[in-house]
């Protein structure tokens, strides 16, 4: 059963710019299905990824943690077009997450197993993953002809440091005000029909704290998505799953319930970003 939704969500979203590095997260090998390996050349970096094949690959984790599955399609041509391939995310045997990507060749990458082959530019798809012990399945798409490589990092939830910034989005509703543990602090409302559009300047971490709007028909525990972008180029999407708050109220519309706070971060490398 899938629990994704495809309402129209409206989030809550705060955001802050935390001065420093991420913490890199660290390469995760599957339980089954990892017999197919490929190293990938990157610049100076030798890089471990796993093909996709008919069985898939099988992590076994405990959380919390978040997800970074990093994937990539060899083909056989060099010619400047797309390449779309797919695949899809299972946790624990009830969410079904379809992943779709289109990218063009990057000409800096090569395979040491099949040097003739060329790599695509890689796509991103970010999970968080809550406490407790967790499986995740990675299998191939119907469509795909070509296993997927992927690669996937684990990261744990650690705070950066405490020299951070507030950031005021540039286009955006009203704030709207949440109190929790007699604390106000301001979100803003994001939809599918409402984003919201940032500037910050790096090097640093873009933390963005999310919390679903729970309406009186809506389940007790809802999943939702949430895509982060610079211009066309999508930096992450990150997948999330909540429950009602006992203990936090929305200040303008207190017959509306928010969820738990969750929370993703962006590493922005140095300059100016909107």
């Amino acid at each position: 059963m899938n629990r994704i939704q495809f309402f129209k969500i409206i989030l809550l979203t705060t955001l802050f710019l935390i001065a420093g590095e991420s913490v890199r997260g660290e390469l995760l090998r599957p339980n089954a299905g990892g017999d197919e390996k490929e190293i990938l050349v990157i610049g100076s970096k030798r890089r471990l990824y796993y093909a996709i094949n008919n069985d898939g690959l099988t992590y076994t984790l405990n959380g919390p943690r978040r997800l970074e599955l990093i994937s990539r399609l060899p083909v056989n041509s060099k010619r400047k077009k797309t390449h779309g391939f797919q695949y899809t995310i299972i946790v624990d045997q009830v969410d079904t997450i379809a992943i779709s990507h289109k990218y063009y060749v990057d000409k800096r990458i090569r395979s040491v197993q099949r040097p003739n082959k060329y790599i695509t530019y890689s796509g991103n798809y970010f999970i968080n993953i809550p406490a407790g012990k967790h499986e995740i399945r990675v299998i191939p798409s119907e469509q795909q002809t070509v296993p997927v490589l992927v690669r996937v990092l684990g990261k744990e939830f650690t705070a950066t440091n405490d020299k951070k910034t507030v950031l005021t989005p540039t286009a955006h509703q009203a704030a709207r005000h949440l109190i929790t543990e007699e604390k106000k602090i301001e979100y803003y409302e994001l939809s599918n029909s409402i984003p919201l559009q940032i500037a910050a300047t790096g090097p640093g971490v873009l933390k963005i704290t999310s919390r679903l709007e729970f309406e009186s028909w809506m389940g007790p525990e809802e999943v939702y998505r949430l895509k982060v972008s610079q211009g066309k180029k999508i930096i992450g999407t990150y997948y999330f799953t909540s429950e009602r708050s006992t203990n936090s109220i929305i200040l303008e519309e207190t017959e509306k319930v928010p969820a738990k706070w969750r929370s993703c971060e962006i590493k922005i490398p140095e300059g100016k970003y909107n």
